[in-house]
This record gives structure tokens, sequence and C-alpha cells, in this order.
């Protein structure tokens, strides 16, 4: 288990008011609330659950909220992986930003873009499938450099949605700013006019993402093997992150057995490898941005990982080996039949 503890505080002009309006509050505790919830979706999946507490206290010059981030990662998930991917309750809190960390948040994100649009992005990804992002904004030499995190929870609409919910309050005469603390101590103050700068990027996000796909390009019936990387162990999650041509993607297993089967053989472990014919969707937007999906539609074949390499991946780093090419053996890169 996680535990985390941080301060939101709203502030008005009037230092001897220490009072707010709970129709503002309520509705700004709860954007809090679902605004860690969604971030700890995007970052971590099925593989944690959070919840957040509050016990609110009252301190001269603004209305201030002591909250508790509590995290459980999942048993069965700890006991079946060796290599645990899960963003824990403080870094959760410092990639939003309501926690200083040092680096470029989701909340220094949206405040830097001041409604601008993200023209061009550029991915570097590293071994470990996080890396960096390289955005290019609106205007003259305006490029910043950006977590893959950030931008994951930058590209979610439910996240952007609590963020615009959470600075609310600012919008009437009586609060002014808000401010995130640690232990008592102000980590970083949004004014009401930084708020309206993070709520216009936040509806700049979501022109960007309802623009329409210019062109899409459809790939079926590729067979190829896949390497489980991240199995879900929830009969309703719909992907799956595995390792295809050395690189770590999330596909659609809907159409298969994938899951029943893993449960009738006790689970699957890292290295467990899939033969599948599999659809791969590129799509193009018009301001030539790039995604890909993918979803598999039958499995062909199954092969897990020796005991021998099971029993090295739970007291080693998992390593990338050299694959055989021999078509009988499982490959991370594309193989047709």
């Amino acid at each position: 288990m996680s535990r985390r503890a941080f301060e939101i505080a709203y502030a008005g002009p009037n230092p001897d008011d220490h009072s707010m309006d709970v129709q503002e509050l309520a509705p700004a505790l709860m954007a809090i609330g679902q605004l860690i919830r969604e971030a700890n979706a995007v970052l971590n999946g099925k593989k944690a659950t959070v919840k957040v507490l509050v016990v609110s206290d009252f301190e001269h010059k603004c209305f201030n909220i002591n909250f508790e981030l509590i995290q459980t990662i999942l048993e069965q998930i700890r006991t079946l992986l060796a290599h645990e991917d899960v963003k824990t309750a403080k870094e959760i809190l410092e990639v939003l930003g309501l926690l200083g960390g040092g680096g470029y948040s989701l909340w220094w994100l949206l405040r830097h873009l001041k409604g601008r649009k993200v023209v061009e992005r550029k991915e570097i990804t590293d071994a470990t499938g996080e890396g960096q992002v390289i955005l290019r904004i609106e205007g003259d030499a305006n490029v910043v450099t950006i977590n893959q995190s950030v931008a994951k929870l930058y590209d979610e609409p439910k996240v952007r949605e609590a963020v615009k919910l959470a600075l609310a309050p600012l919008e009437s005469k009586e609060i002014d700013r808000v401010q995130f603390r640690d232990a008592g101590k102000v980590v970083s103050e949004t004014t009401d006019v930084d708020a309206a700068d993070i709520v216009a990027s936040c509806e700049a996000a979501k022109a960007e993402t309802d623009e329409e796909v210019e062109e899409e390009t459809v790939t079926p019936d590729v067979v190829t093997w896949l390497k489980v990387y991240s199995p879900v162990f929830d009969e309703k999650a719909e992907k799956w992150r595995f390792i295809y041509n050395g690189h770590h993607i999330y596909a659609d297993i809907t159409e298969t057995n994938i899951f029943k089967e893993a449960i009738a053989r006790g689970g699957v472990m890292i290295d467990d490898a899939f033969k599948v014919r599999m659809t791969i969707t590129e799509t193009l937007t018009n301001d030539g941005k790039t995604s890909t999906s993918y979803k598999i539609t039958e499995v062909l074949e199954f092969r897990a990982t020796p005991i021998q390499e099971q029993l090295s991946l739970l007291s080693e780093p998992v390593e990338q080996k050299a694959e055989d090419e021999n078509d009988d053996e499982p490959e991370d890169g594309l193989k047709q039949v």
C-alpha cells in the first residue's frame, strides 16, 4: 500500500474571510478525487486502485483542505509480475502537479500552453516504455519536452474535465487563487488568471482530439508472435500489454479467449507468447498526427515460458533476449504465414 498526504488551499482577497460557499467547495472536492482516480487509471490501468480521503482544516486567510491519497497495488499483479510498472501515490501527485517534483507536470503544461494548440509531437520511447514527448506549440520557437506520463494525462478528456472542475471556484469573486501544499509548505500557486489559461488549454486540447481523421490505413490478418508484458486479470478489461517488434503495445483482446484461457491455466507470465492473427489500424489526422491501434482477432498458438526462465524473471530484471529466426520459435518481429 502506498500513502501520501497533500493539501489544497483556496484563498480569497479578504484576509479575514476563511469561509467558502459549499456549492463551490463540494464540486471542487469531487473533481480533485476524480482527477486523481482518472490519473491512476491512465498511468496504472487495473494494476492499482486509489482512494482520496479529506480532513478539512481551517486556517486564517484561506480554506485549507488536508487530503490523503491511499493506493492499493493488486496482490495478484504483485505476485505474478516481477517487473512492476506502477506509479506510486507520490508519483501520481507529482505528475499531476499537486506536489513539487522538479519536473514538468500536467498542471505546468496546461498553464504554459495558455490555450494554444499542440501542432506537432514526437515521442522518444526508452526500453521501459516511458521516455519523453517533444511538443511543438502554436507560435514561433515554442517547443517543450515532457514526460510520457504527462502526455498521457494531457490526452485524457476525463482528466482535463476534472482539472476544469477543480478550478471552478476561482471564477467567483470570493476565491482568487489556489495553493498546493506539502506538509504546510506552498509548492505552487495558481491565480485566477492562471486558471483561465489552464481552462483554455483544456478546451484547446479537446479541439485537437475532435479533429476529423484525414486518412485511415487498416492492415488485417497480420500473423505474428506477441510476448506478454502486462496481463490484466479482469474479465471486463479490453486490452492487454504485449511486446511487438521490440516495443510495448496495448492490444484489444475482446474477440479472443485470452483472458478465460489464462485463468484456466492458472495465469500467465512475462515472456509467455501468443501466436496471433492481428489487425493493425493507423490513423492520420488533418494536422499530421498519427496513432496506431492493435486488435487480436484470433489466437493461433500459445507457448509458456520454461519454468527455469520464469524463476529467473522473478529474481532478475526483465531483459529482451535475442530471438531465433526459425519460424517455429516465438518472435517479437512480424512473421507472415
